[in-house]
């Protein structure tokens, strides 16, 4: 199958592979939107099992990051690289390394940064063989995109429950990474009751023993007994046999591509939960990126992370108004201002 007729190409501006033979490195870049700013996503590495399972992520999260940009009212066209294949460590240095020049490449046009397999250490050898990587500074993305759930959670939890604070909320975390993690962290400092599941152990006991959270299968977490429920692992979480599992009222988490299809949007509608789109609420590790790149003082990452809330209110509105699901609502003002942004650089070309 072509590029062009892959289910989940949306009239990208550009995809490409690279091979490099000497370090071993295989990698897929896919810039969803080019505009008068640079195409901007994180830089994930994964073991696929196959090369179309790597496309298809690629071209799903790189159409994300577009749709993120435009609802966190940044005008960053959407982009995103994958990674194919966990390196050992003895060749690690020297795909990063290789990866790096790869993103050198496009002269600025595309900028990358952390993302989900991608370490601290790996940034540092990117940002040495080139300018066009973000990360590992103040404010790390993993911090600012915990922020943005917690004010996402608040958002949802004052819509669909009437509760004016997290103090005594149920609340389920699904994946303790850097985000989850931090995110129960927070949850716990607000008073929140906090579950959560991971299939690390070292995690799971670091997270029992220093914030004294409840603990539970990681194969189970989604079915908790919990106000909220926050995937914060890998998408796809939110299917035909999960969502009748589900006891959660709110779903709000970090995870990309959480439903498995669109249509599952409206089947959680139909079973009254108040789903928070993931690419409006995971906004934050872009809105600080951003900051970085445009050289904004803390104050005004901090200010564009508060106004999630404000644009999430505004997706549950139109959601209701409109009796859709809380995906296509965000959907459709996602394209909305795409189509406003592209109008007005035609407009001034």
């Amino acid at each position: 199958m072509s590029v062009q007729h892959h289910p989940a190409f949306d009239q990208h501006d550009e995809v490409a592979f690279f091979h490099d033979q000497a370090s071993g490195l295989q990698a897929i870049i896919a810039v969803h939107r080019s505009w008068d700013k640079p195409s901007v996503g994180g830089c994930r590495v994964r073991d696929y099992q196959t090369e179309d399972e790597a496309l298809e992520d690629v071209l799903r999260l790189s159409r994300g990051m577009t749709y993120k940009s435009v609802m966190a009212g940044l005008a960053f066209g959407g982009a995103k690289a994958v990674i194919i294949g966990v390196p050992d460590e003895g060749r690690r240095r020297s795909v990063m390394g290789a990866m790096a020049r790869i993103v050198h490449r496009f002269g600025g046009r595309f900028r990358t940064g952390v993302d989900l397999g991608l370490r601290p250490a790996d940034i540092d050898v990117m940002q040495a063989e080139t300018p066009f990587v973000f990360g590992n500074n103040a404010l790390p993305p993993s911090n600012a995109t915990a922020q943005g759930l917690l004010v996402s959670i608040k958002a949802a939890v004052r819509n669909k429950l009437a509760r004016p604070t997290l103090r005594g909320v149920r609340i389920a975390v699904q994946g303790l990474g850097k985000v989850g993690m931090r995110l129960a962290v927070l949850l716990v400092r607000d008073g929140a009751g906090v579950v959560v599941g991971d299939v690390d152990n070292d995690r799971v006991q670091h997270a029992r023993e220093e914030l004294g959270v409840e603990v539970v299968d990681a194969e189970r977490v989604h079915a908790a007994d919990v106000d909220v429920f926050c995937p914060c692992a890998l998408g796809g979480i939110l299917n035909d046999r999960t969502i009748e599992e589900i006891q959660a009222s709110v779903i709000v988490g970090a995870a990309n591509n959480q439903l498995a299809e669109p249509s599952d949007g409206e089947i959680l509608r139909q079973h009254g939960v108040l789903y928070a789109p993931d690419y409006v609420v995971n906004a934050g590790g872009l809105i600080a990126a951003a900051g970085g790149l445009e050289n904004h003082p803390a104050g005004w990452i901090e200010g564009k992370i508060e106004g999630l809330a404000e644009t999430l209110d505004s997706v549950f509105v139109a959601a209701g108004r409109q009796g859709v699901s809380t995906n296509m609502a965000a959907d459709r003002l996602a394209e909305q201002r795409i189509t406003e942004i592209e109008a007005s650089l035609k407009a001034a070309a």
